[in-house]
């Protein structure tokens, strides 16, 4: 695969920011509970979806690498996100072209920033999207054609997605149930019953993991949903002050506009009709997009990748207007229309570029951080630290890891290591622990730079305490 070889010429082993580097954490832990056979608990990673973990560590027999088997479900559910997309378009598009569902889903999809990042790091996004995609192929097979065993698959698939990202709940659950009312209202209960049972199979995987999944929407920034996060724009919690540039409500148009998805979207409202939304399958689209949508809007924070799932839905529902300017462009206007389509796939690359670089820069820093402190901390040592500090955890496990974020801590132990960046981090964690801790260890304890690394990254030891 393409993104295989990219990731592999750009040296990318997958890694960057906080979450990537807890998945491997806690892949690792699974493996290690089912090959050491011991009662090694999994409970404290709350946070997180048990799937793609799970899933990883299972690949992890056939690789024997934590890292690889992960990144490896990354690139397997980037390609096969596109194969779905691919049939379902065949199953609600009747009658469109195989090259033009080919030339629209290479260009509004896989060269879609936002989607090529999620198969390109190690987090549940690119996973978690191929189930809701099959989730929505078995779906919206049913409700066109009717063939009864896809309800038992669309349930599997609806369940696995949820144990991937509880988010997803919103956009799917209603899917699963207009299944449900269809199979009822039908009298058909064997198969209704099918459903059931077996997304309860399903979800019992979850509760045998110890990662119980009900509990999710009161561990993490789903507690802090408000209506009032529409119109807003800047944020204050627990994860320090962040700011936007436009309030939550415009960020949910994002995907109709934002050139993080695609730049010919915006042009192909001109050529839509009120027919592209006659069929029952469209319908459920819209229906299943409303709950997600007032999830998204309402939590404190925004993430384009979070409106991925969103994207995918209304790539379904704009393909009608693509095939309108793919088949009557081509045949009264052949130039003009492959110009357009090769001038914005030179600038989907080029959008590619600018938000893949972060990414790649901040696994760089990591990494490049980790080997310079190596030889410069005994084993066995503590290391105080903030954001860097969960990359240190997977580079450099022999130490003693301490996160400035977790606690106000009243004293720091003498000869111990500090990792900080307070130009950096003052801004966002001004008032909270990082900060309060730094200002701690200024004022109470001596420190000594050990070393100045890049991007205003420093690594101190602490002498002693001056008072």
């Amino acid at each position: 695969m393409a993104i295989a070889v990219l990731s592999l010429v750009l040296g990318f082993n997958g890694l960057y920011g906080q979450d990537s580097h807890e998945y491997l954490r806690l892949s690792k832990a699974i493996f290690d509970s089912w090959t050491s056979h011991t009662n090694s608990s999994i409970s404290s990673y709350t946070e997180f979806g048990i799937g793609y973990p799970a899933t990883g560590a299972l690949l992890q027999y056939l690789v024997g690498n934590a890292r690889l088997g992960l990144q490896i479900l990354s690139w397997f559910s980037f390609g096969m996100s596109a194969w779905i997309m691919n049939q379902i378009l065949a199953v609600i598009s009747h009658g469109s072209r195989a090259d033009s569902r080919f030339v629209f889903i290479l260009l509004s999809m896989v060269a879609a920033p936002v989607f090529l990042h999620s198969g390109f790091v190690i987090m549940s996004d690119a996973f978690a999207l191929m189930l809701t995609l099959a989730a929505f192929f078995y779906g919206l097979r049913w409700i066109e054609y009717e063939r009864e065993p896809d309800t038992i698959w669309a349930a599997i698939c609806i369940t696995l997605a949820i144990s991937v990202r509880l988010s997803l709940a919103p956009l799917l659950i209603p899917l699963g149930l207009i299944l449900s009312w269809f199979l009822f209202e039908r009298g058909n209960y064997f198969y209704l019953a099918g459903v059931w049972l077996a997304a309860l199979g399903v979800l019992l995987f979850n509760f045998v993991c110890e990662n119980n999944p009900l509990l999710h929407p009161f561990q993490h920034s789903n507690l802090h949903w408000s209506f009032s996060h529409f119109w807003q724009r800047s944020f204050q919690f627990e994860s320090g002050l962040t700011s936007y540039a436009f309030p939550n409500i415009l960020y949910l148009f994002f995907p109709l506009m934002h050139p993080g998805f695609c730049v010919v979207l915006p042009g192909l409202y001109f050529l839509a009709k009120k027919t592209d939304l006659t069929l029952p399958a469209k319908k459920t689209i819209l229906f299943c997009l409303v709950p997600y949508l007032l999830l998204i809007g309402g939590l404190p924070h925004q993430n384009l990748r979070f409106l991925l799932p969103v994207y995918m839905m209304v790539l379904l529902i704009a393909f009608p207007a693509w095939d309108r300017l793919y088949c009557y462009g081509l045949y009264f206007f052949k130039r003009l229309t492959w110009a357009i389509l090769l001038v914005s796939f030179t600038l989907q690359i080029v959008f590619c570029v600018r938000i893949l670089t972060p990414t790649i820069k901040r696994n760089r820093l990591e990494q490049s951080t980790a080997k310079s402190i190596r030889p410069l901390i005994p084993e066995k040592s503590t290391l105080y630290g903030f954001d860097l500090d969960i990359a240190m955890r997977t580079y450099l496990p022999e130490i003693n890891h301490k996160n400035l974020w977790e606690e106000e801590y009243a004293h720091f132990t003498p000869g111990a290591f500090v990792l900080f960046n307070p130009e950096a981090l003052k801004t966002q964690w001004e008032g909270l622990n990082p900060m309060i801790n730094w200002k701690n260890l200024n004022t109470r304890y001596k420190l000594e730079t050990v070393q100045t690394l890049e991007n205003g990254w420093t690594l101190y030891q602490i002498a002693d305490a001056t008072y």
